[in-house]
Order: structure tokens, then sequence, then C-alpha cells
């Protein structure tokens, strides 16, 4: 089960990018945060929390930590699932803009507002 993000687009004149993820890496010491402002990548090593309503994927989701506070409004849910019993799979991926902020290796916070990207919530079995 896993959670992941990505957004890209021009801030404040700065290309921005933002990558974000969960689940599958808790409690590993290991993250997939990160920030890129201008093709530089600002690696954010905190567990970041995922919040969302699973009962309405189109509306709006937070992920949010001490390094970074950011809000996705979803305007597509793409959902699939497929059940063969032993095997099975549910996803629903969903795309629309990012707002809010995150910290680069300085501390500063860096506007991501209007970004176009998605954000995921899958479940597999195997």
């Amino acid at each position: 089960w896993w959670n992941w993000g990505a957004g890209s687009g021009v801030v404040d004149g700065h290309v921005v990018g933002v990558q974000v993820g969960g689940r599958w890496t808790d409690g590993t010491g290991s993250t997939e945060n990160a920030l890129v402002v201008d093709g530089r990548v600002h690696k954010v090593s905190e567990e970041l929390t995922w919040d969302y309503d699973s009962g309405d994927w189109l509306a709006p989701w937070r992920v949010h930590g001490e390094l970074a506070d950011l809000t996705f409004a979803p305007f597509w849910d793409h959902d699939s699932s497929t059940n063969l019993g032993v095997l099975a799979q549910r996803a629903d991926q969903c795309f629309g803009h990012w707002t809010g902020w995150m910290s680069d290796d300085a501390g500063e916070r860096v506007r991501v507002d209007g970004i176009l990207g998605w954000a995921e919530d899958v479940q597999n079995r195997w």
C-alpha cells in the first residue's frame, strides 16, 4: 500500500517540482520526498503525513510535516481495480494542482502554488 505524488511548474519565476511518497517507506529511515528548484534537488528526509478522504477522491488532500505543508486539489480521478483472488490491485490516481510550501536545504520555505501534478493511493496484493 503506498501514496505517491508529484508536480511541477513555474512559481515566482522559478521552475519548481515536488516529489512526495509514503506508506511503503514508513519506518525504514528512507523517504522519497524532495523539492526541486531550478534543477537543484533538496531532499526532504522527514516522513510526511497524508490526509485525504478515501470516500471522496476529489476532495482536497493534505501532505504535511515540519518541512512541508502541501494541499493537493484534484480535478480528475482515474480509478482501477482487479481482483483475481490471490492477486489484487486497486488504485486511485488523481490529477490536480498543488499549493503550499516545502523547505529547501537551507530551511527556506519555497512556495509551490498552482503547479500541476498528481497524487495516488495504491494497494496491491501479489
